[in-house]
């Protein structure tokens, strides 16, 4: 099935080709049928070991990378979102990836080849300097995960990730932030390397602080600026 016109909108508008020029390569990967991937929900469409799966882009819906050890238990180490990409630290190498990929909703994905994304980078430097500043972030944001594991607690964590991760791009202080939550506490509470009990009290703290309200899985944080004080309050430790 080809990629419906909403779709190719919504592609255009991704990290990935926000602002950049339209390209005949461009419109011969979307064009094939074969690079258009829809997957149900609770999906897992990557599997470890997997050797060069290429660079996916997601249309709409919501993915979660994890690892899973030797006792089946689940770790989860990154949420994809709707115009993120996912894989991209396989392109350049013939490596096998070292964790899953599942679909938390039902999803559509635009898969490019290795070998297209390599012909791409040499022909557009703009493509290439985009693709590179997204694996850039992506490694940066490892580092910071690192750090806060190690440095915050539950609270900081939760609000770390609700200023800094959740949204890719990092939010200005003077912003208010709506976010709708779309994965089960659980999965959020495995992202932030914290119990389930640990992620309800620090929900339940920064409620009772004022910091954030809660309905449903929707959060709202009114004061970007307040948040970031109660967690950084001499500035962002990262």
């Amino acid at each position: 099935m080809s990629f419906t016109p909403h779709e190719i909108a919504l592609l255009k508008s991704s990290r990935l080709f926000a602002g950049l020029e339209e390209s005949e390569r461009f419109n011969d990967i979307l064009n094939r049928p074969e690079n258009r991937l829809q997957v149900p929900e609770d999906c897992c469409f990557l599997e470890r070991g997997t050797r060069s799966p290429g660079l996916y882009i997601l249309v709409h819906g919501s993915v979660e990378i994890f690892f899973c050890n030797a006792e089946g238990e689940e770790k989860v180490l990154h949420f994809i979102k709707s115009g993120e990409t996912l894989a991209e630290e396989t392109v350049s190498d013939q490596k096998a990836i070292n964790y899953w990929a599942r679909s938390l909703t039902s999803t559509v994905m635009l898969r490019i080849p290795p070998a297209e994304v390599l012909a791409w980078m040499d022909e557009s430097w703009p493509f290439a300097q985009r693709f590179l500043e997204l694996v850039s972030e992506r490694i940066c944001l490892l580092y910071a995960d690192v750090v806060t594991f190690y440095s915050k607690t539950a609270v900081q964590r939760l609000a770390c990730y609700l200023i800094c991760g959740f949204e890719t791009s990092r939010l200005t202080l003077k912003d208010s932030l709506s976010l709708a939550i779309p994965v089960p506490k659980k999965n959020l509470a495995s992202r932030l390397s914290i119990s389930q009990t640990h992620l309800s009290r620090a929900l339940r703290d920064l409620t009772e602080r004022g910091l954030i309200t809660q309905e449903g899985n929707r959060l709202q944080v009114k004061d970007v600026e307040q948040l970031a004080g109660y967690v950084c309050p001499h500035g962002c430790d990262l």
